[in-house]
């Protein structure tokens, strides 16, 4: 039975020392340790990224940007 909704992937994204822990519960883990680097990384999300957690400095850093998947910034 389809229900309708959708799936898809979460991703961490932010400082390296950060995010690697959240691979082991399944999310994919994009390491971004500059400004330069979460920018890019947000800009190459793909369409079945549902959620990205965001470490407090990816967060400033994307603080400004508009659309994408819902964020979540982490402790």
């Amino acid at each position: 039975m389809d229900s309708g909704a959708s799936t898809g992937g979460v991703v961490a994204l932010g400082e390296r020392d950060l995010v690697a822990p959240y691979a082991l519960a399944g999310a994919r883990v994009w390491a971004a340790d500059t400004p330069q680097q979460v920018r890019a990384a947000w800009q190459e999300l793909t369409d079945d990224v549902l959620v990205v957690l965001l470490t407090p400095a990816a967060a400033a850093v994307l603080a400004d940007a508009a659309g994408g998947p819902m964020t979540a910034v982490l402790p």
